[in-house]
């Protein structure tokens, strides 16, 4: 549909709601097509036409599953003991599952406090794409458990977590975005649903 037959159904201005396309756009939610309104003369003035991706990801899903992984990695306090069971579940994933490694990040940077989830909030409410997000959350959560972790082999086999994963974002992204758009929409959920859980630590 045209950007104007949102705004009329949301109430809002054309100009928003077009903004607001351009931005599922971005996340591989929608599409763009252009077309020229039957009747015009040729070369018309084409419409901006958005409509769904084929590909329809389950968000709520997905925060479902990102919740279980920030639940289950948020309250280890010891850093060490984080660090190895991440790398001990990451041994038996064989589907490349992107919800896990996001997770133990998002878990990791709420277990070192208000600050870190002050800027965890931020990037996902930037205007960067769904990729970059999950990269920057990832780089974040890296730089707070190094410092925990100090210069040992189990920092090393941490960073090449974080490697990989990068890996993983970018071919996820050369196929379509919606899924890592989903997966950040997600993020954003969970963000907002365990804001004010107040967890204790354990270790």
């Amino acid at each position: 549909m045209h950007y104007s037959e949102v705004a009329a159904v949301m109430g809002i201005s054309a100009w928003t709601a077009y903004a607001l396309l351009r931005e599922l756009e971005r996340a591989g939610l929608v599409k763009r097509s252009y077309a020229i309104p039957s009747g015009v003369r040729l070369g018309g003035r084409s419409r901006i036409l958005f409509s769904p991706t084929a590909t329809s990801v389950p968000v709520a899903e997905l925060a479902d599953a990102l919740a279980r992984a920030v639940e289950r990695f948020a309250p280890i306090a010891d850093a060490a003991t984080a660090a190895r069971v991440y790398l001990a579940e990451t041994l038996h994933e064989a589907n490349g599952d992107l919800t896990l490694h996001l997770g133990f990040w998002m878990g990791r940077l709420e277990a070192a406090g208000r600050s870190a989830n002050e800027a965890m909030r931020g990037v996902l409410e930037s205007g960067a794409v769904p990729a970059a997000k999950i990269q920057t959350l990832a780089g974040m959560g890296l730089g707070a458990e190094l410092a925990r972790l100090g210069r040992t082999r189990l920092a090393d086999r941490v960073v090449g977590t974080v490697t990989r994963l990068a890996g993983r974002v970018e071919e996820a992204q050369r196929g379509s975005d919606a899924a890592l758009g989903a997966l950040v929409e997600a993020a954003r959920a969970t963000l907002a649903s365990q804001g004010n859980s107040g967890r204790r630590a354990i270790t």
